[in-house]
């Protein structure tokens, strides 16, 4: 039991024997209080947002061709095939050149002769009619002195 007292002793002496170190320490003749006040903050309320769904990516789809396989006829076929080829060769052709023959012909081609013709065409002229005017004898057809 003295050793537990003397060691609590020994603790003790030393808490208070060290020097205070940082900035906790204040001198004797300065006095420290701690404030508190409320700091307001926005709660933000979690919504459910669907996720949209991955898009959806075209993926190459292969179309399998089949290979032409020897089918059984009931003709025999050669084998194998003969084809036949064409060659175009040129062939230089010889255009005729024009050149003019004289024939004799054996009547006489009578010329044209210049032949007059007097037209008369009688032109219509229109001839006046008589248009009724009435004449009214009670209107005087004269002016007035004023």
């Amino acid at each position: 039991m003295i050793a537990f007292k003397a060691t609590t002793l020994l603790m003790l002496a030393a808490v208070t024997a060290g020097a205070p170190s940082g900035g906790g320490w204040e001198p004797e003749n300065h006095s420290h209080s701690e404030h508190s006040r409320p700091y307001h903050y926005t709660v933000v309320k979690q919504i459910g947002v669907p996720i949209p769904h991955p898009v959806a990516v075209s993926v190459p789809q292969y179309v399998k061709v089949p290979i032409p396989q020897p089918y059984p006829v009931h003709v025999t076929v050669e084998q194998p095939i003969h084809v036949p080829v064409y060659k175009v060769v040129p062939q230089i052709v010889e255009k005729p050149v024009p050149y003019t023959v004289e024939k004799p012909v054996p009547y006489e081609v009578e010329k044209p002769y210049p032949v007059e013709v007097e037209k008369k065409v009688e032109v219509p002229i229109p001839k006046p009619y008589p248009v009724h005017v009435p004449v009214y004898k009670h209107i005087y057809h004269h002016k007035g002195k004023y």
